[in-house]
């Protein structure tokens, strides 16, 4: 499956999630947004999504998930957005910059993997937005970092795009 990952503000584009995903055999595409603003990250994000011919998955951790929920949104309108979302403990707290202020409703299938021990964004938040949004849920017996469950990461993947 092709995917583009939207890496956290602590990480890089070739973490341990980007790992994990290349590994169960998936094409990921990582830009480098390290030390970069979050509205310098949607604007990447969204021209990441319209340089793809084939619609694609797009994974967000953390920093990069309202970064890629962003960006999906505004490259849906474009008529170039995501086939589907995952978002893996996403920072849906931090307030969008002016510029890219929306509701953050997803347009495409959504899921969210949290972990209950997360003590960076309460696993509230993620659980609230995803009953919120109908998105599917994944609760997991991890910290942000979500290092002890790249299985469950990579089923709820599999479960939001199923391969045909």
């Amino acid at each position: 499956m092709r995917l583009l990952f939207a890496h956290g503000l602590e990480s890089g584009p070739e973490g341990r999630k980007t790992s994990w995903l290349r590994g169960a055999g998936h094409d990921v595409r990582a830009p480098d947004c390290r030390g970069l603003e979050l509205s310098v990250r949607i604007e990447i994000l969204i021209a990441a999504l319209a340089d793809e011919a084939v619609p694609r998955v797009l994974v967000g951790s953390s920093f990069g998930g309202i970064a890629g929920l962003a960006a999906a949104i505004f490259a849906a309108r474009a008529g170039h957005g995501p086939r589907a979302l995952l978002l893996c403990a996403p920072a849906l707290g931090l307030v969008l910059p002016a510029r890219f202020a929306t509701p953050l409703v997803p347009p495409c299938p959504a899921a969210v993997v949290h972990g209950r021990r997360d003590e960076i964004i309460p696993v509230e938040v993620g659980r609230r937005w995803a009953m919120q949004h109908g998105a599917a849920w994944f609760e997991c017996d991890d910290d942000h970092s979500l290092t002890a469950s790249a299985e469950i990461v990579l089923d709820a993947l599999a479960k939001l795009v199923p391969e045909d």
